[in-house]
């Protein structure tokens, strides 16, 4: 049989798709990757799988490809095998759990590396793999956007602020070197492009430069800034509490209707599978400029981590994040590893420092393990600023030992924050069921 790998001289591949299989066994048809749907899995179950293989070698969930969103050199696809019969790329079996990079061209085999007889060949999984996003036209960002005033800068690149040619619209594009940047753009992609929360900063659309090593990542504009930006204003204006002790922060009211919003957003991260790993004021922007009602969104996804397969628990090793708010298992090389409750003690500190709106360690956390931990400044958090309530619900925020942290699900349910009355009804259906 004749394969057909390139995309451009096949007149059967349209725009919508960004790869395909062709079957080695002309029983088979071919299989048509969709770009509304960039993750695709493979297996016998109906209700868990898009693609049904129900061979008797296939597992229920067999494997999973990937797509990264991205056209031309900066498309990735991968492939991760969840299965007991294997997957096979080329002549190399793919480890169960691992995950593979795929090119255009490569055999893949689910279930058997040979050819399978039985039932007519309709078992015989062996497919040829088609790269269709590597070869599309990139999407310049010039054609859809006029570029503005310079933000900021974040992790991994700069923002600036640009205007939506056919809808005058203000957005945000972040600019990153991928190339010179430790984060995972690709996976910063994925995370925003799929998780959709009236907390979380949306993501629109990502181009490609022609010329530099630059992707341009096309979000929501946020008028108020960083989180950091409105704690700093205070600090210097005392516009919120002008006439509180010497030693203050933001009103209780405020910090508990943003750590409301934050637990929210943060919580339904987590019921997706995703740990931020990077919370901090400078990754939590606001809608606008009213101070006293802030509406609060969680940014910056390039150190997050997905986990697929959640009826297993994974730990995770990387020490990654910043120092002054990163938990302690995080960092500690000591430690077996790590979950979402890493995110649990980050939130903490940033209570923490926005009741003080100070750095609440009484001495500064040694690079690169901020080990052994110093001590936290609760002499400064008095209950004129902080009720008993409030004071117990950041204790078992930043407790050292995981095991006695609460997560922040069940920050939700605490006393300070199940009776808050929020400032603003945006958490509504599946997002209240975190």
């Amino acid at each position: 049989m004749a394969f057909r790998i390139d995309p451009n001289n096949d007149p059967e591949v349209d725009e919508h798709l960004w790869a395909y299989l062709i079957p080695r066994n002309q029983a088979l048809r071919r299989v048509d990757f969709l770009r509304i749907t960039p993750t695709i899995s493979l297996g016998r179950d109906p209700a868990r799988c898009t693609i049904l293989l129900p061979g008797p070698h296939i597992s229920a969930t067999h494997a999973e490809i990937s797509w990264n969103g991205l056209n031309n050199r900066c498309s990735v696809i991968t492939l991760t095998d969840n299965s007991s019969g294997g997957t096979w790329v080329g002549n190399e079996r793919v480890e169960r759990g691992k995950s593979r990079i795929l090119k255009n061209g490569d055999d893949i085999a689910f279930g058997a590396p040979v050819a399978v007889d039985d039932n007519g060949g309709l078992h015989d999984f062996r497919y040829r793999f088609c790269d269709v996003a590597a070869k599309q036209a990139l999407k310049r960002l010039d054609d859809f956007y006029l570029r503005g005033e310079h933000l900021g800068t974040g992790t991994g690149g700069y923002v600036h602020l640009a205007t939506e040619k056919s809808s005058n619209q203000l957005v945000a594009v972040k600019t990153i070197e991928y190339l010179k940047t430790d984060m995972d753009v690709f996976r910063e992609i994925a995370v925003m492009e799929t998780v959709r929360h009236p907390h979380i900063v949306s993501i629109f659309s990502a181009h490609e430069s022609e010329t530099v090593p630059h992707i341009y990542l096309v979000m929501e504009y946020m008028e108020g800034g960083e989180l950091l930006q409105y704690l700093e204003r205070e600090l210097t204006e005392r516009n919120l509490w002008p006439n509180g002790p010497a030693i203050r922060g933001l009103p209780e009211d405020l910090c508990r209707e943003i750590m409301y919003q934050l637990c929210h957003a943060v919580a339904f991260l987590h019921a997706q599978g995703i740990t931020h790993r990077d919370l901090k004021p400078e990754n939590i922007l606001l809608r606008d400029d009213n101070i006293r009602a802030p509406f609060i969104k969680v940014a910056d996804f390039g150190l997050a981590h997905v986990q697929k397969n959640l009826t297993i628990e994974v730990k995770m090793t990387e020490a990654c994040g910043t120092v002054q708010y990163a938990a302690p298992e995080v960092l500690d090389p000591a430690k077996p590893g790590y979950n979402h409750l890493a995110d649990s003690f980050s939130a903490g500190i940033m209570m923490f420092t926005m009741m003080i709106l100070d750095n609440p360690w009484c001495d500064e956390r040694k690079e690169p393990h901020g080990w052994p931990l110093p001590k936290l400044k609760w002499r400064n958090l008095t209950t004129q600023l902080l009720s008993p309530a409030g004071l117990d619900l950041l204790d078992h925020l930043v407790q050292p030992d995981p095991f006695k942290r609460v997560s922040l699900a069940g920050a939700l349910k605490h006393l300070w924050l199940k009776s808050h009355h929020p400032m603003h009804y945006t958490l509504t259906g599946p997002y209240m069921n975190v």
